[in-house]
């Protein structure tokens, strides 16, 4: 079905191969992945993993990952941490004309909280609007990072906001005004969007006037890449070093990472869990088998590195310090099978499985269908963890039956941002099966008094120990296994410059697109 819908998009879109070599494009052809099948509402979370490109947020990140101005040209937190006050640019239009102003702003946080989104907005007390260029935030307390926020939503319209709905599924989310670079054009579901450059836009212009983002599989990628029908595509590893003529490859650092996440709970009459991953001692042996380098240098081609927490190498990911060591391959077996053995988990002679108590180790791990490296390293930690006497059959699926199957089952995962959220997301117990971020149900009171703690903190720089604190009691007991840090690879024509991107979080939202404006067609 994808095939024949890029084919009729291809037909009707493009008479003849387009020409790596041609002046500069009115229409660059991208194909970057996943379709947003919910819309581009941002309030729903649409830009909050990459850049909104059809709306502009308060602030966004530069090269460094530090906060720059977009919206707002000053901002400034109160003595008692609780007001953000911020100062808006007075020359910002909607692409309807409108300008933008605090109370869009305003609108837009409110609607976010009021929403069942990604966006957490638990601790905005209020907004007070108060001219149409300033405005302030406050907070029912301290919240260090409630920051993120004013890079991750970006403002839409007060009066041109209608909600989509099961009932009214043509609301804002299928055709965004914002006050981003691009405007869609057109969107055919399943198939394409179409995009023009926004004549209001109060930044930089971009070089190309249209933007075609063509939707489809890894391997549809591929063959439009080989035809020439796209000028710029994400792929997989498995496509790097067999790029067609007249492309290039791209690797942009990222903070994408891929792990299992393991059900921490016993099943019981109120809660659903995992007898096998609820044991310590099996999420400690595996995670001593799983060779990480051996996974980057084989199934990751080299286009990644091992992974240790959601957060490498930023300021707040666990500290290489306290990272484990591992161990050869014989010795990480023979002493994770001693664990095992001392934790109770027997081998039973006639299934040659690890069994306690009568029940036996056997899993089933789940992954997002249709994506060639989680399949992959599902594939991998399954083969890993065999002479352990542990069974783990690998199963895709879509992300509506992982969300009935996670609470119960280990999956394949990805998280990464450039927010210190995320640990909060996926570790403290508050959010303990709320959408898909704590969805192994872990729960700590040492971590979520560290986290809690880090929110409350002074200053970004003294909240920094707590978050490594609950960092290191995270890595003991083992919700996690992470397995890689991804590089994020694009193919590109030879022609067409992406300038200097910035690390990337996880992969929704097309962070590519962040420094648009710096995209250049260099062939003449």
């Amino acid at each position: 079905m994808q095939k024949i819908l890029t084919s009729c998009f291809l037909s009707l879109s493009l008479s003849v191969s387009i020409s790596v070599h041609a002046q500069v494009p009115d229409t660059l052809y991208v194909a970057l992945g996943d379709e947003p099948t919910a819309g581009f509402d941002p309030i729903m979370g649409w830009g909050k993993y990459g850049n909104p490109l059809f709306q502009s947020t308060l602030l966004k990140r530069n090269q460094q990952l530090e906060f720059v101005g977009d919206l707002a040209k000053h901002w400034t937190l109160s003595h008692d941490r609780k007001t953000w006050s911020v100062e808006l640019r007075n020359d910002v239009k909607f692409s309807n004309g409108q300008p933008l102003t605090a109370k869009d702003v305003a609108f837009t946080f409110n609607q976010a909280k009021q929403a069942l989104s990604s966006h957490d907005l638990t601790d905005l007390e209020s907004i007070t609007v108060l001219d149409p260029t300033h405005i302030e935030f406050h907070l029912t307390k301290p919240n260090i990072t409630f920051l993120d926020h004013f890079s991750a939503i970006g403002i839409v319209p007060e009066k041109e906001y209608v909600t989509d709905t099961k009932e009214h599924t043509n609301g804002y989310g299928r055709h965004p005004i914002g006050s981003g670079p691009y405007i869609l054009q057109s969107w055919q579901q399943g198939q394409f969007a179409r995009l023009e450059k926004n004549p209001f836009y109060y930044g930089k212009q971009p070089q190309f006037e249209h933007l075609v983002l063509v939707f489809a599989s890894e391997e549809t990628r591929y063959g439009l890449l080989k035809t020439k029908q796209v000028q710029l595509a994400a792929i997989p590893q498995q496509f790097a070093k067999v790029l067609p003529v007249d492309y290039r490859l791209w690797q942009v650092a990222s903070v994408d990472n891929r792990g299992v996440v393991w059900p921490m709970n016993k099943p019981s009459k109120t809660e659903k869990g995992n007898r096998v991953s609820s044991s310590l001692a099996i999420r400690e042996a595996v995670d001593m088998v799983i060779d990480k380098q051996l996974i980057v240098d084989t199934v990751m081609d080299g286009f990644a590195r091992p992974a240790y927490s959601v957060a490498d190498n930023m300021p707040w990911g666990l500290p290489a310090a306290d990272r484990k060591q591992p161990l050869d391959n014989s010795s990480a077996i023979a002493a994770a099978q001693s664990l095992l053995d001392k934790a109770g988990w027997k081998v039973n002679a006639d299934s040659g499985l690890r069994e306690k108590e009568g029940v036996p180790a056997v899993m089933t791990l789940y992954y997002k269908a249709g994506d060639s490296v989680r399949e992959q390293l599902a594939l991998t930690v399954a083969q890993m963890v065999k002479p352990l006497g542990i069974s783990m059959s690998v199963k895709g699926a879509d992300w509506d039956t992982i969300a009935g199957k996670m609470l119960e089952n280990p999956v394949l995962m990805g998280f990464g941002s450039h927010s210190a959220n995320e640990v909060r997301y996926l570790y403290h117990s508050d959010y303990a099966a709320v959408d898909f971020y704590n969805s192994g149900q872990y729960r700590n009171s040492v971590v979520d008094n560290d986290i809690d703690k880090a929110l409350q903190a002074t200053s970004w720089q003294a909240s920094l120990p707590f978050w490594l604190a609950a960092e290191k009691q995270i890595v003991k007991d083992q919700p996690w296994t992470w397995l890689v840090n991804l590089q994020h690879l694009y193919a590109a024509s030879t022609c067409l410059d992406l300038g200097q991107p910035i690390t990337e979080p996880h992969g929704h939202g097309w962070p590519i697109t962040e420094n648009i404006e710096q995209w250049r067609w260099t062939c003449q």
